[in-house]
C-alpha cells in the first residue's frame, strides 16, 4: 500500500516538476559609511542624503496585490560592524497612530516596521527584526516560514512619531547575523509595515499569499561588501536567589544559584551554546488539567536554552526537550517499594540538568547542522521508617545522558531533505533508546505542489528485557498554490514504535488516511474580506491487528468581514460505529461507541478597539444509544485601558454527560477484564492575565489561573470481546474532584542591551479528593484550606559581549 501510494505521488509530481524559475525581485543597494547616524530615530543625519530609497510598498492585506495606501520608504546603509535600516513610515493622521506598549517580543494593539534579513538568500531561514512607534523590540528566527520569537539577539534601535507619521532607525550588528564569508554579499530582504488603524499589512516586495512560503518572496539587498564576519562570544552569566515556603511551614527554604550561559560562533555558519549549572525555577506554571484519558498530555517548553535556536531540532516529534529535566523513569514505582512503617519523605518530581550543549546553523551551500547534548543527575526518591527512625534511599532515574544529531540540506524551490538521531542512555542500568529518521519535502519550479514524507525506526534496549523495534512512515501529496487546494495524506505507525524516551508521541499502532480540501480567498468582495474553508475525510485502522477503527468527516469555515468582526463554524461527523482500542488500557480490548455529530461556532471582535472579545461555544451527541453529550462554552474579552496596562480574562466551561471511560482492570482465570464507566465531566477555568509596561525596558506581568475538574461516575460495566458492555457488580469509588491554582507574577527589567532583573512571586495550590464538590463557592473554600506554596525569587542575568568587551580595553 505505502509502495503504491509514493509509486502515484511520484509519477503525479513528476509532470509538474520544472525547472527553477525566479520570480522578478526587487532590489536595492545599501553604502557604505565610514561614520554612522546617531541611533535616536531621526533620519536628520547628513548620513542619510542621497542614499537609495526602497518605496512603493504593495499591499499584502487587506487588498493583497494592490499598492498601500501609505507612503514608505527605506534606507539601508552600512559600516565594517554592522547594517543600518532607516525607515519613514508617512501617516497623515499621526495622532491615530497605535502605539501600545508591550513588553519586549510581545506586540499589542500597534503599529510596526518588520525588517527581514536572509543572508544566504536561500528562502527558507531568515532573521526578522521589529520595532513600535514606542521603540518596543521584537525579534526572532524564521525557519521554513515559522517564527521563532523565543530567539534574542542584541541590538539597537530607536522609534520616533513626528509631524509627517513616525520613522525609525534599526542597527544590526554582524555579530547578530549568520552570513557567508565572501567578498560580496547578496542578502534576501524585505521590509512589512502594519498600520494598526486600517489594519492594512504591506510589504516592500510583494508577498503573494496563494504562493506557499513568504521568506521566498523577499527582495534582494545589494551592495553589501568586504565585511567579515565577526568573532561571536558571548558570556551571559547569572545569580539567583529564592525563598520557598509551604502555609503549613512544613517546607522552608532559602537557594542560592549561580551559572552561565555562553554563545561562540564557530565560524560564520555555526553557533555553540552552552548551558552551565542551569536555573529554572523562574519558569511559568504549566496549565495543569484532570486527564483520565489514556494518552499523555504535552505541555509547552517555556525554558529558554530549550526555546531558543532549536528549530533545526523540530524532527519527526522524535525531540521533546520537556523530556531533559522532566519526570523521573521511576516515580511512580516508589510506592511499590515501601515495607511496613515506611512513608516517602520526598520524591522529585523532576531530574535536575548538570549542563547542555547544542551547536546549530546552516552553511552557504544551505546544510544545516544540529548537535544536541545534555545531562541529568542521579535522582533519588527519600523514605523513611516511623518505628526506627531510619532513612533510605530508592533512585528512580540514573544520571542519563541525551543526544540529538541533525543534518538538513535545503534544496532549490525551498524544497529539503533532512537526516537525524537522537540517543538516549543510562550507563548504570544498560539502558538505550535510539530514533533514527529521515525526512523530506520537494516543490515543482513554481511551487504549487509539494511532496512530503518521513520515516523512522525506533530502538529500545533494556537489560533483561526483550529488544524493542518500530517504525514510522508518512506520505503527503497534494497542491499548495491557489485559492482552492487539495492533499492526501498516509500514516503509518508500528504497535513497536516508542520515541518517547526523547520525543512525544501520544499513540502508536495506527494507520491514517486523510484527504483535505482547501479553499482561501483573501480578495475583498462587497463587506467581506477574507473567506476560509477546509474538509477532511479522514480514516483510521489498527496497525496491529489490522482492524476498523473510524471514519470522520471534519469542517472548518470563516468569514472575515471590513469590520474585523469574524465568524467560523467547524465541527465533525462520525457516520458509523468507531472502536476505540487505547480507552480500554489492555492488549487486544476495544471499546465500541456509536456513530456522532458535533459542530462549533465562533466570533471574534476587532482587536482595535479598547474593548475586545471573543466567544465560542460547542455542541456535540452520539447518534446511537451510548446518549454522549457535550457543551463547552468559551468567552475571552480584554481591555485595553490605555498605552501602558492591559488585561485579558478567560472563562471556559465544558461538560460531557454519559461519557464512557476506563476506570480498572484485573485479572480473572487468567483473562483480563476490564471495567468501564459511564460518567459526567465537569470542567470550569478561569485565567485573568495582565500586565502594566512602565516603559520599553521594563514591565510587571500577572497570570491567575484556577482550574475546577470533576468526574462522577453514574454506572459502571464489563468490557466484552467485542467493545460492546455488560452488566458488573464492580462499585468501587471513582469520582475525583481536581483543582489547579497558580500565581505568576513577574517584574522584568532590562537594565542594559541583552541584561535583565527579574523579580518573581509564585504561588501554587494542588488539590484532589474522590468528594465531588457541586458548588463553586464550597469547592474553591475546600481548595484554599489546603497548604499553599510560595517561592519568591530574583536573578540577574548580565549580558557580556567579547568584541566589545575587546574595544573598550
Amino acid at each position: 500500500m505505502s509502495r503504491l501510494i509514493f509509486l502515484i505521488c511520484f509519477v503525479l509530481f513528476s509532470n509538474f516538476y520544472s525547472a527553477y524559475g525566479m520570480v522578478s525581485k526587487k532590489e536595492i543597494v545599501a553604502r557604505r559609511v565610514h561614520n554612522k547616524p546617531v541611533i535616536d530615530g531621526n533620519l536628520t543625519d547628513t548620513v542619510w542624503h542621497g542614499i537609495p530609497v526602497a518605496g512603493n510598498f504593495i499591499q499584502f492585506e487587506p487588498a493583497n496585490g494592490e499598492p498601500s495606501h501609505y507612503k514608505t520608504e527605506a534606507k539601508f546603509i552600512y559600516t565594517d560592524h554592522a547594517i543600518i535600516v532607516g525607515v519613514m513610515m508617512y501617516d497623515d493622521n499621526p495622532n491615530k497612530i497605535f502605539k501600545t506598549m508591550s513588553k519586549r517580543d510581545d506586540l499589542n494593539n500597534t503599529d510596526y516596521l518588520s525588517l527581514l534579513i536572509d543572508p544566504f538568500n536561500n528562502g527558507l531561514d531568515a532573521f526578522e527584526f521589529i520595532v513600535t512607534p514606542v521603540g518596543v523590540q521584537w525579534d526572532a528566527k524564521v525557519v521554513k516560514g515559522d517564527e521563532d520569537s523565543s530567539w534574542d539577539a542584541v541590538w539597537n534601535s530607536a522609534a520616533r512619531i513626528n509631524k509627517f507619521g513616525w520613522s525609525v532607525e534599526i542597527e544590526i550588528p554582524y555579530s547578530a547575523l549568520r552570513f557567508p564569508a565572501k567578498d560580496i554579499q547578496l542578502w534576501g530582504i524585505n521590509i512589512i509595515r502594519n498600520i494598526q488603524s486600517v489594519r492594512e499589512k504591506s510589504t516592500w516586495n510583494f508577498i503573494d499569499k496563494e504562493e506557499a512560503g513568504w521568506v521566498n518572496q523577499s527582495g534582494v539587498l545589494l551592495g553589501i561588501e568586504n565585511v567579515n564576519p565577526p568573532v561571536r562570544l558571548s558570556f551571559t552569566p547569572y545569580f539567583s536567589a529564592y525563598f520557598n515556603k509551604s502555609t503549613d511551614e512544613s517546607s522552608v527554604d532559602v537557594s542560592y544559584r549561580g551559572g552561565m550561559d555562553v554563545k561562540y560562533g564557530i565560524n560564520e555558519s555555526y553557533t555553540l551554546d552552552m548551558m552551565l549549572v542551569p536555573d529554572f525555577g523562574q519558569v511559568q506554571s504549566d496549565d495543569e488539567v484532570l486527564n483520565l484519558s489514556p494518552y499523555e498530555v504535552k505541555f509547552d517548553e517555556n525554558r529558554q536554552f530549550f526555546t531558543e535556536a532549536t528549530e533545526l531540532f523540530d524532527r519527526g516529534e522524535i525531540f521533546y526537550s520537556r523530556r531533559i529535566g522532566g519526570e523521573p523513569m521511576l516515580l511512580g514505582d516508589v510506592e511499590d517499594q515501601l515495607e511496613e512503617n515506611e512513608k516517602i519523605t520526598e520524591n522529585p518530581l523532576e531530574t535536575q540538568i548538570i549542563n547542555a550543549t547544542k551547536v546549530s546553523g546552516r552553511d552557504a551551500n544551505g546544510l544545516g547542522i544540529g548537535v544536541f547534548n545534555a545531562m541529568t543527575k542521579n535522582t533519588y526518591a527519600h523514605i523513611q521508617d516511623t518505628v526506627l527512625n531510619e532513612n533510605r534511599k530508592v533512585k528512580t532515574q540514573a544520571f542519563s545522558n541525551y543526544n540529538m544529531l541533525v543534518f538538513d540540506q535545503s534544496l532549490k524551490n525551498e524544497s529539503y531533505v533532512s537526516l537525524f538521531n537522537t540517543n538516549m542512555y543510562v550507563p548504570n542500568w544498560d539502558y538505550v533508546a535510539n530514533v533514527s529518521g529521515a525526512e523530506f519535502e520537494v516543490r515543482n519550479g513554481d511551487r504549487s505542489y509539494s511532496l512530503k514524507g518521513k520515516g523512522m525506526l525506533s530502538q529500545r534496549y533494556e537489560r533483561n528485557e526483550s529488544d524493542e523495534i518500530g517504525h514510522y512512515h508518512e506520505l503527503e501529496f497534494g497542491r499548495i498554490k491557489g485559492k482552492l487546494n487539495w492533499n492526501f495524506y498516509h500514516r503509518m505507525i508500528s504497535d513497536q514504535y516508542n520515541p518517547n524516551d526523547m520525543g512525544y508521541l501520544s499513540r502508536n499502532n495506527v494507520i491514517n488516511n486523510d484527504l483535505n480540501f482547501y479553499y482561501n480567498n483573501s480578495d475583498p468582495k462587497g463587506n467581506i474580506l477574507e473567506r476560509n474553508g477546509n474538509v477532511q475525510l479522514n480514516h483510521e485502522a489498527r496497525y496491529l491487528p489490522k482492524r476498523f477503527s473510524n471514519f470522520t468527516i471534519y469542517y472548518n469555515a470563516w468569514l472575515k468581514f471590513k469590520s474585523y468582526f469574524a465568524i467560523g463554524i467547524y465541527g465533525n461527523f462520525v457516520p458509523l460505529h468507531q472502536y476505540d482500542w487505547d480507552e480500554p488500557r489492555v492488549d487486544g480490548m476495544k471499546l465500541r461507541k456509536g456513530s456522532s455529530a458535533f459542530s462549533g461556532v465562533w466570533l471574534s471582535s476587532d482587536y482595535r478597539k479598547d474593548f475586545a472579545i471573543d466567544i465560542s461555544g460547542e455542541y456535540g451527541k452520539r447518534l446511537s444509544n451510548d446518549h454522549l453529550k457535550e457543551f463547552e462554552i468559551e468567552i475571552e474579552p480584554r481591555y485595553r485601558f490605555n498605552d501602558r496596562f492591559v488585561m485579558d480574562f478567560e472563562l471556559d466551561w465544558g461538560r460531557q454527560l454519559n461519557d464512557l471511560g476506563y476506570v480498572d482492570d484485573e485479572e480473572i482465570d487468567e483473562e483480563s477484564v476490564v471495567y468501564i464507566g459511564d460518567r459526567n465531566r465537569t470542567y470550569l477555568e478561569n485565567k485573568l492575565s495582565g500586565s502594566y509596561i512602565f516603559n520599553n525596558k521594563s514591565s510587571l506581568s500577572l497570570k491567575i489561573r484556577h482550574y475546577w475538574a470533576k468526574a462522577e461516575y453514574n454506572s459502571f460495566y464489563r468490557l466484552q470481546a467485542d467493545g460492546r458492555l455488560s452488566d458488573t457488580d464492580y462499585s468501587e469509588n471513582n469520582d475525583v474532584n481536581f483543582n489547579r491554582f497558580s500565581v505568576d507574577m513577574l517584574y522584568s527589567w532590562r537594565f542594559a542591551p541583552g541584561s535583565e532583573l527579574a523579580v518573581v512571586w509564585k504561588n501554587t495550590i494542588y488539590h484532589e479528593e474522590d468528594e465531588i464538590a457541586h458548588r463553586f463557592m464550597r469547592n474553591l473554600k475546600d481548595m484554599f484550606d489546603e497548604v499553599q506554596f510560595n517561592s519568591l525569587s530574583v536573578k540577574v542575568i548580565y549580558y557580556i559581549d567579547y568584541m566589545s568587551l575587546k574595544g573598550k580595553i
